[in-house]
């Protein structure tokens, strides 16, 4: 509950991160849910950082009945975080395990 993933979301469209105010317009014509979040930053690989509009000073969820599926279904590890290498916060109390290696998958 310290709020870090609800401060440091990135997006993805199609196989690429969203690394431009243009592509997060873009988003947002495309689904709404996206008018959630506003950019927050960037991480060391240039990457937009999104916050979500509903964190309060607190680190709470001030929609939390009403929140989007993106945040429903959090931590949904999909294939794509996996081989990205994606990892959650230290302090976070989500692990991401990955069931078997880059290798494997190539099988």
């Amino acid at each position: 509950m310290c709020g870090a993933c609800c401060k440091n979301i990135v997006f993805m469209i199609e196989d690429e991160y969203v690394k431009d105010e243009k592509q997060f317009q873009d988003l947002k014509k495309f689904d709404k849910k996206y008018n959630h979040f506003e950019i927050s930053g960037k991480n060391e690989s240039d990457i937009l950082l999104f916050r979500c509009k509903s964190l309060d000073e607190n680190n709470r969820c001030r929609d939390y009945f009403f929140r989007s599926i993106y945040c429903r279904e959090y931590p949904k590890v999909t294939d794509k975080i996996k081989l990205g290498g994606c990892e959650t916060f230290d302090t976070c109390g989500y692990k991401i395990k990955i069931d078997k290696s880059f290798k494997n998958y190539l099988k």
